[in-house]
Order: C-alpha cells, then structure tokens, then sequence
C-alpha cells in the first residue's frame, strides 16, 4: 500500500518556518463537481461543490491571486462544442472557501492565469479558439484575441508585459502583449502543446508538447525557440511548474504516471519520478519553499507529495473524482 502521510509532519522534519507552512491546495475534480481544499496537514478542509446542471459542471482550471487571498477556478461543460450556463470563471476566498463571484466566460473556459498586479484574469476560451482578458474585480471583458485551434494554457509574465496561451491541434503558441491588449504573433511549437509557464524574470518561456514528448524554450525578447528538451515520445508531458528560484522544471506526465524534473541551466533531465505515483498526474505545483512538489492524479483521485531533496514520493493524500490541477493558496497573508 501507498504510505498516506501528513504535510504537518514533512514540514517538521524540514523545519520550515511558520508562514512557509500555512497554505492550502486547492484541487479541481472534474467529474466531482467541485474544489477540494485541502491543508498543510493533508487534512480536507471543505469540499466546494460548483452549481449548475446535474452532470454538466466541469472544474478544470486554478490559479491563485498573487496576494494568495483568492482562487478563480475555470468552469466550463462536457459539451465545449457550444456555451453553456456553466461557462464561468468563480472566484472564491482562500481563508473561508467562500464563493466570492461569477465571471461569464462563453466559450469553454479551460485555463486561467492572473496578470502579477492581480487585476487581470486571462483565460483560454478552448471552444472557439480563442483567449480572454477579464476585470478580476468586476469581470468585463477587456480584450479577446484570436489562438491557435483549441487553446488551453495560459501563462501571465511574472514582468506583466507578456500573456501566452497554446494551441493543442495547430501546435502554437500566441503571443499577447497585456500592457497594450493587442496580439503580437503566433509562434510554432512541439506537437499538442499542453502547457505554458515563465521563468521568475520573465526571460523564458516554457511550452510542454503531449504529443511530442517535448518542451520548447521560448526566449521571450525574440520571441523564438532557443531550445528543445526531449522528454521521449511516450513520456506525454502536460502541466509544470519551476521551483521558486526558477533551477528545476517539473513536468508532469499525464501518460506514463511520471515526473520529470529538468535542470533548467543545462536543459537535462535529472530525475523521473515514477515509483509509487498517482495515476495521470495532470496539474502540478509546488511548495511557497519548493520543499514539496504536488500532483493532481485524475485516475487515481489522490494528491502526490514529492519530497525536492531526495526527488521521491513521500505521500499520498486522497482527493475528489477526476483530481485535475492543484494549486497553492497561502492562507497567512498579512495587512
């Protein structure tokens, strides 16, 4: 059996301090209907079931505001040929798990991400090939630009000057610039692009390709691929995340129930994680320390907990139906 073990105990064994300890992960479960929040003991603290029509509610999609106070989760249907009621970005309160607001966003609303300002809400509109700028206060739309066909991650530069969004079937990635709301280009990338992330200085970007078996680097001044790391054509690489001084890349490969982790300096796989994972690890985030790694495991309805210095599983913490992205919300934030 897989060891279930509690986070409360990992960070004592790394002597964390306090406020690097006191955050929740807050888990989409996309055939559950609703958002797990769980805490840094690896304790459920409430389920978040999403309103809409029996059978039709899709969770997918996290991100958290940069004061760590709100999560906006991606709502959507099974049905992304058409919009839907469900068709929505929900803002919810990190403390209390409280519904805060609803943003209409027609179209199949996959990804999110948040402008580093915490005023804009950038999502991918995957039913009609396209991306959305949003208010987070307000929610009017501010910009919708045209993507690659079926577009799903979305990335805001950490600089504010950039938003990328990929494109799975035309295989691109559209290049958004978000000071002045206009498209810059599209630019070809790995076959089945899945993710997109930036590096702490905005300098890179980084693009996973499912199908491929690759991730692209994308140098942000010139707007080119510089480089392309090949995972293997089975490793089916999905959803990253660098740790916070921006030296190693996690992947998760949703295919093959791996983690890669790449040394972004050389470009070279250091480590696969693969003994006792989850089944389809999809989203991926890491600890505000980078201690700890988290996967989001679809088949198997569970969170792994990777350990960042022996480059192991050290847990399992169980989750809701279709466990799909996983992010992190500080719950300690001050002022």
């Amino acid at each position: 059996m897989r060891q279930l073990i509690s986070l409360a105990a990992l960070s004592a064994a790394t002597a964390l301090p306090a406020s690097a300890q006191d955050y929740n992960l807050f888990v989409s479960n996309e055939y559950g209907a609703s958002v797990g929040v769980i805490d840094a003991e690896g304790r459920e603290v409430t389920t978040l079931p999403i309103s809409g029509r029996p059978g039709e509610v899709r969770p997918r999609g996290i991100a958290i505001s940069p004061d760590g106070r709100t999560a906006y989760i991606a709502v959507s249907d099974f049905n992304p040929a058409s919009e839907r009621p469900e068709d929505s970005i929900v803002a919810v309160d990190v403390a209390t798990g409280s519904e805060l607001r609803r943003i209409r966003a027609g179209g199949n609303p996959e990804r999110l991400a948040i402008s580093p300002d915490g005023r804009v809400i950038w999502a991918s509109l995957e039913a009609i090939a396209q991306a959305a700028a949003y208010d987070a206060e307000t929610g009017a739309e501010l910009g919708r630009f045209p993507t690659g066909v079926e577009p799903e991650g979305v990335a805001a530069s950490p600089d504010g000057a950039w938003a990328y969004i990929t494109g799975e079937t035309s295989h691109s990635v559209t290049i958004i610039d978000a000071r002045e709301m206009k498209l810059v280009t599209h630019l070809l990338v790995g076959n089945r692009p899945r993710d997109v992330i930036f590096s702490p200085d905005s300098a890179r970007a980084y693009v996973s390709a499912e199908i491929g078996g690759t991730i692209s680097v994308i140098d942000t001044g010139d707007r080119a691929v510089v480089q392309t790391i090949d995972l293997g054509l089975d490793s089916r690489p999905v959803e990253m995340v660098l740790s916070p001084p921006g030296d190693r890349l996690y992947v998760a490969g949703g295919g093959t129930s791996t983690v890669y982790v790449i040394d972004t300096a050389s470009g070279e796989i250091i480590a696969e994680i693969a003994e006792q994972m989850g089944r389809r690890p999809w989203g991926i985030t890491a600890s505000p320390d980078g201690s700890r790694t988290f996967t989001a495991n679809g088949m198997s309805d569970s969170i792994t907990v990777i350990d960042a210095d022996c480059l192991c599983v050290t847990g399992q913490i169980p989750a809701g139906r279709g466990a799909h992205s996983v992010e992190m919300g500080v719950v300690d934030v001050q002022g």
